[in-house]
């Protein structure tokens, strides 16, 4: 009978222990203001919802609130750290979907298209292509690191042909657009530093030699593989794949840029929606920051329009994601003038930018994962 006595008032006491601590935890939680973004994770956290009668209904609410407390919990890096550490003991080859490769190589998996969108990106590209078919449209869809790296993902795991898919969007466009087989260029130097091992995007290198390979159908004479000389800018780049899996945060890689080796370079680049110029190509300050491939340009906006001091009368209109900024350094030199358009954070048409802007020539780049699943890609072609 003691003992039966004695059981229920421990149980009791660490029952009592238990609410104690979830009550501190929640007092804690609300003491400590929130943080509106994570440098770790390199993004921003979610906010308080807003409460009202027709979020709960609904039950948008408790979905927001569980995104709020699992973003602002305190102590939440330590206790992702910790989880990863026992996922990674455990034998994990994978974090917050993220492929934890050879050689700590991370790999974003290959993107599975939703038909339905991936059909309208593509009938969107080539109706722009007839639309204005007196100027050369050019397309190129930068292979993302797990297709070309497939080598380096863990054992046993497999991801989407992306090649197959690059085909279907290719017999898609048909002969409406100039074609660029970005794939075989990359494919063939796959043993190089193609990608960086803790980011997504691909490297400067794989960029220059993309460009190398296709300055011909940009109209480049001659061969320019000593028309350029590369800078290191940081050998401190931590990428967004490292922060998202929480993987390989330790890791350092550098960053490099790719000046023209003579011949004047002088831009001035204007920031139109945000009513901004610079005269420069890059953005020093983001060095400073975890963001650090947002050296080009300064990361992402709607409408850049470049002014160079080419003598060529051409002007280009890049159309892209992400992976063009590294990109589109290359080509300042032979080009008057470079207007560049990102759909996802453009709220207007291409139509307004043709209206606008005399382009003689187009570019539309894009990563393949961001292609077959962008849905701003048909809107801003399309109007609709």
């Amino acid at each position: 009978m003691d003992k039966r006595k004695r059981k229920g008032r421990t149980e009791g006491l660490i029952g009592k222990i238990f609410i104690l601590c979830l009550f501190l935890v929640m007092a804690v939680n609300f003491i400590v203001p929130d943080k509106e973004k994570s440098d770790e994770e390199n993004r921003v956290l979610e906010s308080m919802p807003k409460l009202s009668l027709a979020s709960i209904t609904t039950g948008d609410f408790m979905e927001q609130w569980e995104a709020y407390m699992s973003d602002q919990f305190v102590g939440r890096n330590v206790w992702r750290k910790l989880k990863v550490g026992l996922d990674r003991l455990g034998g994990s080859s994978m974090e917050n979907g993220v492929f934890i490769g050879k050689d700590g190589q991370l790999l974003e998996d290959i993107a599975l298209p939703d038909d339905g969108q991936y059909s309208e990106n593509i009938q969107a590209v080539k109706s722009f292509a007839q639309t204005y078919s007196d100027i050369p449209v050019t397309v190129m869809l930068v292979p993302d690191a797990a297709s070309i790296l497939s080598g380096s993902l863990p054992s046993f795991a497999s991801v989407e042909d992306q090649r197959q898919m690059f085909s279907m969007v290719e017999r898609g466009l048909g002969d409406s657009v100039n074609w660029v087989d970005v794939y075989s260029i990359l494919n063939s130097r796959k043993t190089e530093k193609l990608y960086y091992k803790t980011d997504h995007h691909w490297t400067t290198q794989g960029a220059f030699y993309v460009f190398r390979e296709t300055a011909a159908g940009f109209g480049i004479e001659g061969d320019v593989s000593d028309d350029y000389v590369s800078y290191t800018v940081t050998d401190s780049f931590n990428g967004v794949l490292a922060a998202k899996s929480g993987v390989g945060l330790s890791e350092k890689e550098s960053i490099e840029i790719y000046a023209p080796a003579s011949g004047d370079d002088d831009v001035v680049v204007n920031y139109v929606d945000e009513a901004r110029k610079t005269s420069s190509l890059y953005d020093s300050s983001k060095l400073e920051t975890r963001d650090k491939y947002a050296v080009f340009f300064g990361g992402n906006t709607s409408v850049m329009d470049i002014k160079t001091v080419s003598p060529s009368s051409k002007r280009l209109l890049v159309v892209k994601d992400s992976f063009a900024n590294c990109f589109i350094p290359f080509l300042t030199p032979y080009y008057r003038e470079i207007v560049v358009v990102d759909p996802r954070y453009y709220s207007g048409t291409m139509k307004d930018i043709m209206d606008t802007y005399r382009i003689t020539d187009a570019l539309i780049m894009y990563s393949g994962n961001t292609f077959v699943t962008d849905n701003h890609i048909s809107g801003v072609f399309t109007g609709e």
